[in-house]
């Protein structure tokens, strides 16, 4: 795993298409659930990479 992710990293990825690659890989993983789970699992994925952005910022400040 961790070599796949120098590799993205190397090939020039933006963060944001690093976030959005994540997102996707969750959600292929949702759907591996039982039906009873993967709607909460997959809400889990809704964030947008601007409102994550925003959460880490504050995260960050918050002591």
């Amino acid at each position: 795993m961790a070599t796949v992710f120098v590799a993205v990293l190397a090939a020039g990825c933006s963060a944001s298409q690093l976030y959005t690659a994540g997102q996707q890989w969750q959600r292929t993983e949702c759907r591996r659930l039982p039906p009873s789970e993967q709607e909460r699992c997959l809400q889990s994925t809704a964030m947008s990479f601007e409102e994550y952005q925003r959460q880490a910022a504050a995260a960050r400040r918050a002591p």
